[in-house]
């Protein structure tokens, strides 16, 4: 998948624990905290199998293992 700045970004702050579009937008720079680019981030990194969405409480967001393993790809290339 080729992915834009913004979709690494969320990503890279994306973890295996629940979070909220909000707690993620507030780990990015300012410049790329704009809540709904991270919703929509979040909706094409869903569509990727990177993201699972909660099937409970709408609104939360994690990894999935092939996310974790794309995140630990990307976080070596940008090192």
């Amino acid at each position: 998948m080729s992915m834009t700045p913004l979709q690494q970004s969320v990503l890279l702050a994306l973890t295996t624990e629940w979070q909220t579009p909000a707690q993620i937008a507030g780990q990015l720079p300012k410049a790329s905290s704009n809540l709904s680019d991270v919703n929509q981030s979040l909706k094409d990194l869903l569509r990727e199998g990177l993201v699972q969405a909660n099937p409970v409480v709408i609104g939360l967001y994690r990894l999935t293992t092939l996310g974790t393993t794309i995140k630990t790809t990307e976080w070596r290339e940008n090192q």
